[in-house]
């Protein structure tokens, strides 16, 4: 987990503000002071070890920069579901001159009218032929 989180500091924090935290945060979840709770002394244990690796000079530049590198990790993960979803939508819309009908149901549409005229045709024109005897 994120030492700054879990120390409650702020990623600018001096190593003043940084020890205040600490023996703060030592305070309220060392075992001794919560009963021997076994989540007490799991936090404690989590607690010092963000501690050792912010104090530490060396080890605090590397986290900045995997804690830089996790920052951009996201933003780019987000940009790329933003322009997933953006591209999804795009896809589904209708352009303005186009009415949406499937071009084969069209066809199947026109074919099935001009068999409905055909047999129109037919049955006028069989029926007038049968008239004038």
């Amino acid at each position: 987990m994120d030492p700054y989180v879990l120390l409650e500091v702020p990623p600018t924090a001096t190593l003043d503000d940084i020890k205040k935290a600490y023996r703060r945060l030592a305070k309220k979840w060392h075992p001794d002071s919560n009963g021997g709770s076994l989540n007490a002394a799991e936090m404690f244990k989590k607690i010092k070890a963000a501690y050792d690796c912010l104090v530490d000079p060396i080890k605090r530049a590397a986290e900045d920069r995997n804690r830089k590198n996790r920052e951009q990790a996201e933003a780019a993960k987000k940009a790329e579901a933003e322009r997933q979803a953006r591209g999804w939508a795009h896809t589904y819309q209708r352009s303005p001159g186009r009415s949406g009908i499937n071009p084969w149901v069209a066809v199947a549409a026109l074919v099935a009218l001009v068999f409905i005229i055909a047999a129109l045709f037919d049955s006028n024109s069989g029926g007038s032929s049968s008239t004038s005897a």
